[in-house]
Parts: C-alpha cells; sequence; structure tokens
C-alpha cells in the first residue's frame, strides 16, 4: 500500500462519493467507527485503524499515526520502490471533523467530561497534521472534497489550497476549543468574569439573500447544538430570507421570549409608598395571552396583547404598521385561520410564530411575499455585543424590566395598570433610546424611538397618537399609561396626554428631585411609578 487517507467524520455529507473516488484511484482508507461502519455498509474498501477507536484501548497507538502524518513527504509519493521498504505507508490525506458543542447545566459527574472529552483524541491529530499542511491534504468541510477530487485527479494540488484546507482545520479547532471553553464557564460558580480572549462557537447556518442594503452580502451563524431561538428558525414558505429580515424576526422573537421569560409565572417586585411604607407588587401571570408585535428595520411599529390571535393582531396592525411596507410580525401563538385571513392583507414580509395551522398556512402562502418561520424555543441570549473599528463592546443583557418599583404619588395603580405597566416597560427596554411609549388596553397608541432626549420622546409619541386618533376617526382618550426608558420631567406634552385621560407614567425617574411633576400627578389623579433602573439601548 502506497498512499493513505484517514477518514472520521461526524458530518457525513459528501463522504461516500470522496471515500469511492479515493478507493477508485487506489488509495487505502484507515476508519474506526461509525465512519468505519458507514463505509463497510456501503461497499467501500476500508482498514481499521487502531488509533481511532473510541473507547481508548488503543491510545498508545495515536502517537503512531500522529508519527506517520508527520513525517510523510508528498514529494516521494510515487517513488514506489522507496514506499514498499516501509513498514507503513505514508499518510497524505486527513478527512477529519468534529463538531463544536455547548453543554450547560451539567451535572457534578460530568464536569470531568468536559475538560477531557471523548473526541480530544481527534483534535489532536487534526492539530498534529497542520504542522505538515504541506504534505498532507486536510479536508474538514464537505464543501472542499468536490475540489480536492479535481486536485488529486489532476496530481496538481496548489499550496494556496492546502494552506486553505490548513486555515480551515483551524477554524474548526477554535470554535471546537471555545465550545468546551464556555460549556465550562457556565456550569462554574467560581468566577463570571469576562474571559481574556472572546471566542463564540458560532456555526455558519446559512447564507443569506443580501445584506442591509443590495450590495452587501451576509450570512446568518448559530450557536451549535441547537442553542438559543436562532437555531429554531425555519423558514417553510415565501421568499429567500435576507439580513433585515432575519435582523427583525430575532428581534420580534426576543421581545416575545422575554416577555414570556420574565412575566409567564408569578412576578413580584419590592415596592415603597411615598411615605416610605414597604409592600410587595405582584403581577398577573401570561396564562392564556396572546402577544404580538410588528417590527421594521429593529423599530416597533405596534404591539398588544389579548386573549387571542386575532384580537392581538388587530390592536397591532390598528397602529401603525398598516402604512408601512415589508413589515416582520411576531406572534407568541400558532397562527390560525381567523387571523391568516386578517394577516394575509397586510404588508408583511415575515411571520414568526410557534407553529401556523394548516388553514393559516394556505392561507399566508397565497402571498408569495410572505415568508413562514415557525419556532418554538423561548429563549434569550445572555449576552449582547457591537463590533468596533478594531475591537468589540461586549456586555451581559439587559434581561430584568424591573426590581424594584417606587409610588411617588399618593395612589397606587389599579391591577390592570400595574400589569400594563410591564408590558410597555418590556417593550421599551427593547427598543432604541430615547423611548416613549403610549398605550391604551395593552396596545401601542403612539411611540417615538431613538430620540434626543426623554421629553422628545414624549413630543414625538403624543404627535404618533393624534395621527392614529385620526386614522381611526376616534374621540377617545389618546393613552391611559405614559411609559419612558430613562428619566422624564414635566413637559407641556405630558400635562396635554394627562388632560386627554392618561391614568400612570412608569418611568427610571430620579434619586431625588421632581417634585414638580410629582405634586402635578397627585393634583390630577394620575401615578408616578419610578423604577429608578434605566434602560439605555442603541
Amino acid at each position: 500500500m502506497s498512499k493513505c487517507a484517514v477518514i472520521h467524520v461526524e458530518k457525513n455529507e459528501n463522504i461516500l462519493d470522496f471515500a469511492r473516488f479515493l478507493t477508485e484511484s487506489g488509495w487505502t482508507i484507515l476508519s474506526a467507527n461509525k465512519t468505519e461502519d458507514l463505509l463497510k455498509k456501503e461497499k467501500i474498501p476500508v482498514t481499521r485503524e487502531q488509533a481511532l477507536i473510541e473507547n481508548g484501548l488503543y491510545l498508545n497507538d495515536n502517537s503512531g499515526l500522529i508519527q506517520r502524518i508527520l513525517t510523510s513527504d508528498y514529494k516521494n509519493i510515487n517513488e514506489q520502490e522507496e514506499k514498499k521498504s516501509r513498514d507503513k505507508a505514508d499518510i497524505y490525506i486527513i478527512c477529519m471533523n468534529l463538531m463544536p458543542s455547548l453543554a450547560t447545566n451539567v451535572s457534578s459527574q460530568e464536569i470531568s467530561g468536559l475538560v477531557s472529552p471523548q473526541d480530544f483524541y481527534i483534535s489532536t491529530i487534526l492539530r498534529n497534521s497542520i504542522m505538515n499542511y504541506k504534505n498532507v491534504l486536510i479536508l474538514t468541510d464537505p464543501a472542499d472534497y468536490k475540489e480536492a477530487m479535481i486536485q488529486l485527479r489532476t496530481d496538481n494540488i496548489t499550496k494556496e489550497f492546502r494552506l486553505y484546507l490548513a486555515s480551515k482545520a483551524l477554524n474548526l479547532l477554535s470554535a471546537y476549543d471555545s465550545g468546551i471553553y464556555f460549556s465550562l464557564q457556565s456550569n462554574l460558580d467560581y468566577t463570571k468574569d469576562f474571559p481574556n480572549y472572546l471566542s463564540f462557537p458560532f456555526v455558519k447556518h446559512i447564507p443569506l439573500h443580501g445584506g442591509s442594503n443590495p450590495q452587501q452580502v451576509s450570512c446568518l451563524y448559530k450557536y451549535p447544538n441547537d442553542t438559543g431561538a436562532v437555531s429554531g428558525f425555519r423558514k417553510v414558505s415565501g421568499k429567500e430570507l435576507n439580513y433585515n429580515i432575519i435582523s427583525d424576526v430575532s428581534l420580534a422573537w426576543e421581545q416575545i421570549s422575554s416577555l414570556y421569560e420574565n412575566l409567564k409565572n408569578q412576578y413580584t417586585v419590592k415596592s415603597q409608598n411615598s411615605d416610605g411604607y414597604n409592600f410587595t407588587t405582584q403581577f398577573t401571570p401570561l396564562t392564556g395571552i396572546v402577544f404580538t408585535i410588528a417590527i421594521k428595520y429593529k423599530s416597533i411599529l405596534g404591539a398588544a396583547l389579548s386573549s387571542n390571535v386575532h384580537d392581538s393582531f388587530i390592536n397591532t396592525y390598528k397602529y401603525d404598521s398598516n402604512t408601512i411596507k415589508d413589515v416582520t410580525l411576531g406572534c407568541s401563538s400558532v397562527i390560525d385561520e381567523s387571523a391568516a385571513l386578517e394577516i394575509v392583507n397586510g404588508n408583511f414580509v415575515a411571520i414568526v410564530a410557534p407553529e401556523f395551522t394548516p388553514g393559516a398556512k394556505q392561507i399566508l402562502s397565497a402571498n408569495k411575499n410572505i415568508r413562514l418561520i415557525p419556532t418554538a424555543k423561548i429563549s434569550c441570549s445572555p449576552y449582547e455585543l457591537e463590533l468596533l473599528n478594531g475591537g468589540m463592546l461586549f456586555q451581559s443583557k439587559d434581561s430584568v424590566i424591573f426590581d424594584h418599583w417606587y409610588v411617588k404619588t399618593k395612589n397606587r395603580p389599579s391591577q390592570y395598570l400595574t400589569d400594563e405597566m410591564a408590558f410597555g416597560m418590556l417593550l421599551a427596554m427593547g427598543a432604541r433610546s430615547y423611548t416613549c411609549i403610549l398605550l391604551k388596553n395593552n396596545m401601542i397608541t403612539g411611540i417615538a424611538q431613538a430620540c434626543k432626549s426623554a421629553e422628545k420622546a414624549v413630543d414625538y409619541a403624543l404627535m404618533d397618537a393624534k395621527e392614529m386618533m385620526q386614522r381611526e376617526k376616534s374621540n377617545d382618550s389618546v393613552a391611559d399609561l405614559i411609559v419612558c426608558d430613562s428619566s422624564v420631567t414635566l413637559t407641556d406634552s405630558i400635562k396635554e396626554l394627562i388632560d386627554s385621560g392618561v391614568k400612570a407614567i412608569i418611568q427610571t425617574g430620579f434619586t431625588s428631585g421632581n417634585d414638580e411633576f410629582i405634586d402635578y400627578c397627585n393634583e390630577h389623579e394620575v401615578v408616578m411609578i419610578y423604577t429608578l433602573m434605566p434602560h439605555i439601548s442603541y
């Protein structure tokens, strides 16, 4: 045997065609475990390599295999007489891959398995192969098999291709190592410091159809092991996905996930009256409540809570999404036929929901512009980051709506307003600052985002609400609740909102001062809540 190839893969894509090509070209394939079984099942000749056995009985042979890889010299591949004098032939191809993974919430007995996983010896072989990349063709990605076969068939393996494959092997190993690190990190309480080197094991998921603009290109990456909500996104109908749609779908689903993680079960916060009396505020669990939200370019265009999908959508659509094209819709419940009949006529490019009934799929599929994206994972990322020119900002996710209430006025809010405040602050937490949200009956009637100041946000939200009332030809009150993601002072717009029927205001507030605002609220029997917890986001 004059030339050998090691094949040991977790990703079986295209491997059978590549293995058949090698055997037909006179190569000897060395393998073990599941890969060996697969090749034998397909009648492809294979020789067992003991160094690849998973149970560890032959780990001593690992060094022998590595020595053969390190000393292989591709320049002498055709010198048959020299090969015959050797006990074992050189290895010129390493076709190996492993899957980076994340393991969270493991038992104490499983921690040692994270430190020294079973497939550690595979990564060791790959690392040593890279040291001799000039002579060993290192294939870790099935997408490269076709080009490898072409260059092997013409006996013209370029230096650039070898280096390219070696770099991809290093990329795989770095993801593999970072997966082990973050698995350990998430299961240890010893330290919560940020790592010295930031390297998440994101896996290429799908190339996207364009970036934010047509001249840009983009790709979606996800956590391994289908961790997180993004891995659950799957398109079942509609056009190809692009960067903007995925970004809006992700934000919509993150808002839904955040609401349910915070408020699905009984939620309480420590509270204090204006006279210093301490008590506990309880919020009503969201059992049976449907949350719908409309988003475009990461801006909220409408949102509502209701007891059914149809009404939740109508109250969301009523705000502003009916006047803007290419909107993404998120819903916390299964989309049924009743809601689909309303949605299909709207200007939507994507709908993300736990599922769609067969009837809803048929109705919505009639609009070829709408992508249907079912996902069942309620999941929020614990981190957020921003790429800079030469660096990166990295921080924990702002995921707590509030942890304390300070009732600054004489009156406390009703239970209905209490629950509506939690809903409103969650929306503000997910919007770009400065933000003001006007709510009525758990529905957005006005919203301003990314403003120059909190006071400007209130001005613009009021203007927004007035426009909606004109569209709806309504003489009813503009809103019953004002929500601000930061501190706000008494302005003419707030006075106008209070005169029109606002019953409560929740804001970050001040540690001291703002007495004029508080007195004004008391005079008009409006509840004022401080949280002393800002939600600044960009």
